[in-house]
């Protein structure tokens, strides 16, 4: 038997159920998109920080080389079942390279060589005092006339200078005549420090040759020069004629060590000679250094 059926209501009722099948759908979808994000969020973070990781370690890391050696049968090395064990040798090295670069400027130095400076000559005479003049003559004082101190300074070994000291010109023969002699001069350039020197001997007698000396400088003026409290002592020692190297021929040279002071004039004094004679005699006192940067 056939059952009518209410039309109306059915047709009524078929919105709403399609309806709430949409809307759990889209909830379901919903849902599972927050399950997926919420899944993928992790895994993004840890990427992203490692990925920041590496960079770092990249930045970080100095040069390095590492050489991997394939794998290679090295002689067989027995195991308990009789195989061969294949070796496989790794190397890491690392290099670091460091360059240092300096310029240094070259040091010239200069030999002096007087033109028209005036040398003056004394005796009686030590490092810290007085200077005395000495004179051309032949007495107690004087230097010879024909071996005046400038050619101490010409260059040319075929002159010498020659002084008494507290000695006449000829008797007599004594170890101290010539002694506390020497003389002074003020260069006419710029002030001149002095690095090294070097003394020549004289034409005919080893024992007139100077043993030791002393050295001082002063930027006093040339009025003042006769007063001891105007130097400042440079150099005390050997002369470098510790060994005779003949006559009329210069010695070893002799450094000054650690001078850097500049001085417009300097003062050689003899302190003993080699010998015993009426004199000490020397044909070249040798100056050399440079000028001040």
């Amino acid at each position: 038997m056939a059952t009518e059926t209410d039309i109306s209501s059915s047709n009524t009722q078929i919105p709403v159920d399609s309806k709430k099948r949409r809307l759990w759908l889209i909830i379901k979808i919903s849902v599972a998109l927050l399950i997926i994000a919420a899944l993928l969020t992790p895994i993004i973070i840890r990427l992203t920080r490692n990925k920041n990781t590496t960079t770092e370690t990249m930045i970080n890391t100095t040069v390095s080389f590492t050489t991997t050696t394939v794998p290679t049968d090295i002689t067989p090395l027995t195991t308990k079942e009789n195989n061969p064990t294949t070796i496989s040798k790794t190397t890491t090295s690392s290099v670091s390279l460091t360059t240092t670069s300096s310029t240094t400027k070259p040091i010239m130095l200069q030999t002096f060589r007087r033109t028209n400076e005036v040398v003056y000559a004394i005796w009686n005479t030590s490092a810290g005092s007085n200077s005395s003049p000495s004179s051309p003559g032949q007495s107690t004082g004087t230097y010879w006339p024909t071996e005046p101190p400038e050619a101490a300074l010409d260059g040319d070994l075929s002159t010498e200078y020659s002084n008494h000291g507290i000695c006449i010109g000829s008797s007599p023969v004594q170890d101290v005549c010539g002694i506390e002699t020497g003389f002074y001069i003020t260069f006419k350039s710029e002030p001149f420090i002095l690095v090294k020197f070097r003394i020549a001997t004289n034409r005919n007698s080893e024992p007139r040759d100077p043993n030791t000396i002393t050295i001082e400088g002063s930027n006093n003026t040339e009025s003042d020069l006769v007063f001891g409290k105007s130097w400042s002592l440079v150099y005390d020692g050997d002369t470098g004629l510790a060994t005779d190297p003949g006559r009329q021929a210069y010695g070893d040279t002799q450094t000054i060590l650690n001078n850097s002071l500049s001085f417009r004039s300097y003062r050689i004094l003899i302190t003993s000679k080699r010998g015993e004679q009426v004199c000490v005699s020397y044909s070249e006192f040798e100056m050399i250094g440079r000028f001040p940067d």
